[in-house]
């Protein structure tokens, strides 16, 4: 999946899961393109890359970054070091990265057991899904921002 369905994806889940906080949404959509440090070619590998290219020799892809313990880490390191109130959504943040990768692949969802868990759709397909996916995340957050900012400003206004 490309870095900003994830990106966008990790907003959504961020947002949902702290009721509607903006700060969840911008935690969740961080959170959810942190799995990739993994691989030094991806966007955010690029970045950190002295991070990204021993934890690919250690682990490699698609392995401990895309496990239930991973997020439950970042989760438990958020949640005990930065913000207890907006751990949950780091921890959606990397779960919906997550998904993501399992609908186009096979992930460790386990690990440290070997068992790889995914769809795997076909590549003839996953250009029109992440395409389709991403306008979909586009519209639903249109669809919060337009719920949570400008209805709430136009009743307090006394517009409606």
């Amino acid at each position: 999946m490309e870095w900003s369905t994830h990106l966008l994806s990790g907003v959504v889940a961020g947002y949902l899961v702290t009721g509607g906080d903006p700060k969840g949404a911008l935690v969740g959509g961080v959170a959810s393109v942190i799995s990739d440090l993994d691989e030094p070619k991806s966007k955010f590998g690029k970045i950190f890359l002295p991070i990204s290219l021993p934890l690919n020799q250690m682990f490699g892809h698609l392995t401990f970054t895309h496990s239930l313990l991973f997020a439950g880490l970042m989760g438990a390191v958020f949640y005990f070091l930065i913000n207890k109130a907006l751990a949950l959504a780091v921890v959606a943040g990397v779960l919906a990265h997550i998904v993501g990768d399992m609908l186009t692949g096979k992930v460790k969802l386990f690990y440290p057991l070997k068992m790889s868990v995914g769809i795997g759709i076909p590549h003839s397909l996953f250009t029109l899904m992440d395409g389709l996916a991403r306008v979909l995340l586009i519209l639903l957050i249109m669809k919060i921002i337009y719920n949570d900012y400008v209805v709430k400003h136009l009743h307090a206004l006394g517009v409606f």
